[in-house]
């Protein structure tokens, strides 16, 4: 048997017939960038989360990168977030000009609130949590610290879409939020798109003007070259649009399968498997399923040797990448301690109950 890490086939014929349909009706109006669709989408996506504004882009790295322009987060600025993360998160600092400080984690993946604390500057300008795998960051306590220390919260949700905690989105606490919306995501897309939310206003407004190289056009009405700001191109394309319109009607569906097999995960693998443990009143993401073990590379090995797909996420951690070495970040003992043991099994809605049998007793064999 095999078992792969992702599978991105259309396999439910409801669901293909939906975006086909979906594809046409764009084909048929002709409008392919920032159309009705588009404005459908974001209308949807602000009113899931519970904030004002959503703005569509070409994907989770645009909107991390606008977010922090949108905070006027600039040179000799420093911002504070994970080691424990995809590259984006630190190049998006880095590409405003701004120094990425590295904070460590906690033993559940995500950054610690303390740390956070420690690393705190006359230049530090904002806070970037990010929801490792979906799992929420104590948002209580990071958002406390940035208000105590008049910082900026931007919240990296790319993994986390539909999670929550006491009954608040992932996207809804920060000042602005920026989620992926990519073909791997618990909500996805059929190619690159991400999203930037907020509550206030003026940073919408900005967003919106940096997504179409710096102007104020208006798609359909009215396009200018008179450029307000510098910038390039950010659109979302409205195929993508109405696609992901499709995927977010199914997405209930997808995320009980999901978190069905998670949960079968959390109760009955070998404890020696440690797992994320969620909050009473959380709602986990559930982008991968992450587990860490003192023997993680001995399981690999023999995961793959029964055809199970794993994989070590986010290896090197960003503080170790060769773009920012120069930094010389302080030490990161835990995140170094939590990425060496660490692995992540399949996880996702194609997978049957075979499968999920295979993976349990494959790992629990081991042992």
């Amino acid at each position: 048997m095999k078992v792969p890490m992702f599978d991105l086939r259309v396999l439910d014929m409801d669901l293909k017939r939906d975006l086909i349909k979906a594809l046409e009706e764009v084909l048929d109006h002709g409008i392919l960038f920032m159309g009705p669709e588009v404005e459908e989408l974001e209308a949807k996506i602000a009113d899931y989360i519970g904030v004002k504004y959503a703005v569509g882009v070409s994907s989770g790295s645009s909107a991390l990168y606008l977010a922090l322009i949108s905070c006027n987060i600039g040179p000799g600025d420093e911002v504070i977030t994970t080691p424990l993360t995809w590259i984006i998160t630190a190049n998006a600092i880095a590409a405003c000009g701004a120094k990425p400080i590295f904070a460590d984690i906690g033993d559940d993946f995500n950054i610690a609130p303390n740390s956070i604390k420690e690393r705190i500057s006359p230049k530090t300008k904002a806070i970037i949590p990010m929801h490792y795998a979906g799992h929420m960051c104590d948002m209580e306590q990071i958002k406390q610290i940035s208000q105590d220390n008049n910082l900026y919260l931007i919240e990296d949700a790319a993994q986390s879409f539909g999670a929550e905690i006491n009954g608040q989105k992932s996207g809804s606490f920060s000042t602005v939020a920026a989620f992926s919306m990519n073909p791997m995501k618990p909500f996805n897309g059929y190619g690159d798109a991400g999203f930037a939310v907020t509550d206030d206003n003026e940073k919408y407004e900005r967003i919106k003007m940096l997504r179409y190289a710096g102007t104020k056009s208006i798609p359909g009405t009215h396009v200018t070259a008179d450029a307000i700001e510098v910038s390039l191109n950010h659109k979302i394309d409205n195929i993508n649009a109405a696609l992901l319109l499709v995927s977010l009607k199914y997405l209930p569906k997808k995320q009980k399968i999901v978190n069905n097999i998670a949960v079968r995960y959390s109760n009955e693998l070998n404890e020696n498997i440690k797992v994320q443990r969620l909050a009473q009143t959380e709602v986990h993401g559930r982008y991968v399923f992450p587990i860490r073990t003192d023997k993680r590379d001995d399981l690999m090995h023999y995961l793959h040797s029964k055809n199970i797909e794993t994989k070590i996420m986010n290896e090197p951690l960003a503080s170790q990448a060769h773009a920012f070495k120069e930094l010389k970040s302080l030490p990161l003992p835990n995140a170094e301690r939590v990425l060496n043991s660490s692995l992540v099994i399949p996880c996702h809605d194609k997978m049957s109950e075979e499968q999920t049998d295979y993976v349990i007793n494959n790992i629990n064999n081991f042992f």
